[in-house]
């Protein structure tokens, strides 16, 4: 899945089937289905508060320049971004193209 992060993000993507979100997400290290299936989250862990901020800050300029904006939680030594598209009900390309492209800054 290395050419994910090249894609182009898509308005009205309409939300995958679990089992394709799940075959996708396999190729996507770190990232996890959240609990009620219809997003995707991966969390960080850091030595500092400065480590979980520049991560923050890396997914809110990558999200603002694709249009298309995760939940980013932080504090000291953790961030998560969870994606979802809310317009379709869950999980969409988007979501996993924009998941790729932040492994892709930070791996």
């Amino acid at each position: 899945m290395t050419g994910l992060a090249g894609e182009t993000i898509t308005d009205g993507a309409p939300a995958l089937d679990m089992a394709r979100a799940e075959t996708l997400l396999a190729g996507l290290p770190g990232w996890a289905l959240t609990a009620d299936g219809r997003g995707i989250s991966r969390e960080w862990r850091f030595k500092s508060f400065r480590g979980a901020a520049a991560l923050a800050n890396l997914a809110a300029w990558q999200a603002e320049a694709a249009n298309h904006h995760p939940d980013i939680a932080f504090g000291w030594g953790f961030a998560r971004v969870t994606f979802t598209t809310h317009s379709a009900g869950g999980v969409t390309m988007n979501d996993l193209i924009m998941a790729a492209r932040l492994n892709q800054a930070t791996d």
